[in-house]
């Protein structure tokens, strides 16, 4: 069993990989879903299920929209 820290490191070594700035044609409730599956896919993959993942960061759709919105905002100056 993994521990939340190992999920948190899994989650946010996957997001440094995976997630950029919206596509100028993408919606972002299309996005966060896409970016879900393939999460959850990668996690399962690892041991880790969906629940895991929740129970660790909170909703996925929503950790994952709040990471979709930092990946756009310029880096602080």
């Amino acid at each position: 069993m993994q521990t939340s820290a190992d999920i948190e490191s899994f989650v946010n070594s996957w997001v440094a990989r995976n997630v950029r700035g919206m596509p100028r044609h993408a919606s972002l409730p299309q996005e966060v879903d896409r970016l879900a599956a393939c999460l959850t896919g990668d996690a399962r993959a690892h041991g880790i299920s969906g629940g895991d993942i929740n129970r660790a960061l909170g909703d996925i759709d929503e950790y994952l929209t709040g990471r979709l919105h930092a990946a756009g905002e310029p880096p602080p100056s």
